[in-house]
């Protein structure tokens, strides 16, 4: 069952029979499930700003996709300056690296009290530099995309595993192998409050689902539910009948009927090697994927001299002339 339509079907069933959605999956194991906050790479500057966002937000975890094109050493030494004591930083790496490159990485990152775990190291089928790091990083291996269908977890190859956007028969499949195998998962699962409220049903009823558990609700200015309220990192499960939620129909109607509003002009603005910038007009997917191998000072590893900026249109001379010089790719000039 797609995990887009289980929300639904789990909060009719449950309201049918007057239960909480959880005793669909089984006991109640926890009533407290911990949750992460999510965000994309940017700026150390930036980045800081993610993480003390998340802790006004009640969160203990915060996740970010790593990016060749900003200085992962940097971001982490900009958010342990204003992270609290406890709090933990999660590195997604995306498997677009070498287990040599990554164990760098994690020695470095070591260092700073706010990292917390790195997942997707290397390519998913690379079982073997998987166990290579797990033997030898001093923070914790998460696998996400398992190729074995969570047989991984058997065989040693992580610390802990990530179920991301899975089906309900595939999750609950899983969760037995790892709780055979004694070793942590937790979920991913895009959407906002309706879609982390399936995720905490189902994490209460799972007996290693106890790693913390990601999902964008955070990030939603609206929400046709009331919100969680995270305290400590973790969610409450509901006990009212089905998902616990009330629909407003009234948001629901006036979010359906807004209009997406169009995006103003800005130009991608990488700073890079001997005071090189490259303009490029978004989205980063006009890129070619490897663009950072092509830029002067940037390359394989994490540690290394470009931050990745927008230059949104002021009106400038010099950003329309850039604008017209980019329209055909990226633009490489001294600084």
């Amino acid at each position: 069952m797609p995990i887009w339509i289980a929300p639904a079907i789990y909060d009719l069933v449950g309201k049918a029979n007057d239960v909480p959605a959880y005793q669909l999956f089984g006991p109640k194991i926890r009533s407290w499930v911990p949750v992460a906050s999510w965000t994309v790479s940017q700026t150390p500057q930036r980045m800081a700003m993610e993480l003390e966002d998340a802790v006004r937000h009640g969160h203990r975890w915060l996740k970010f996709h790593t990016y060749h094109l900003h200085n992962v050493i940097e971001q982490t030494r900009a958010m342990q300056q204003v992270a609290p004591p406890g709090f933990k930083v999660h590195y997604d790496i995306n498997f677009d690296n070498t287990p040599d490159e990554v164990l760098t990485l994690a020695r470095e990152l070591a260092a700073f009290p706010v990292a917390g775990l790195i997942e997707d190291p290397v390519r998913s089928f690379d079982l073997q530099g998987h166990i290579h790091l797990r033997q030898r990083s001093p923070l914790p291996i998460i696998l996400h995309h398992c190729p074995l269908g969570g047989r991984e977890a058997m065989m040693g190859v992580a610390d802990g595993y990530m179920l991301g956007h899975s089906p309900v028969g595939q999750t609950l499949q899983r969760a037995g192998l790892y709780e055979a195998a004694n070793v942590p998962f937790m979920t991913q699962n895009n959407g906002g409050n309706i879609t982390l409220a399936m995720v905490v049903h189902m994490a209460a009823a799972l007996d290693r689902a106890t790693l913390h558990h990601v999902s964008l609700a955070r990030l939603w200015s609206e929400d046709v539910v009331e919100p969680f309220k995270v305290v400590g990192g973790q969610v409450e499960v509901p006990e009212a009948p089905g998902l616990g939620l009330t629909l407003d129909r009234e948001a629901l109607a006036r979010l359906k009927s807004r209009a997406v509003e169009p995006l103003s002009e800005s130009l991608l603005r990488i700073d890079h090697g001997p005071g090189l910038v490259t303009c490029s007009r978004p989205p980063i997917a006009r890129l070619p994927r490897d663009l950072h191998m092509h830029l002067a000072g940037v390359g394989a590893g994490y540690d290394l001299p470009v931050d990745l900026t927008y230059w949104p249109n002021d009106g400038s001379e010099a950003f329309r002339q850039m604008w017209s010089r980019s329209a055909n790719g990226p633009v490489t000039e001294r600084a």
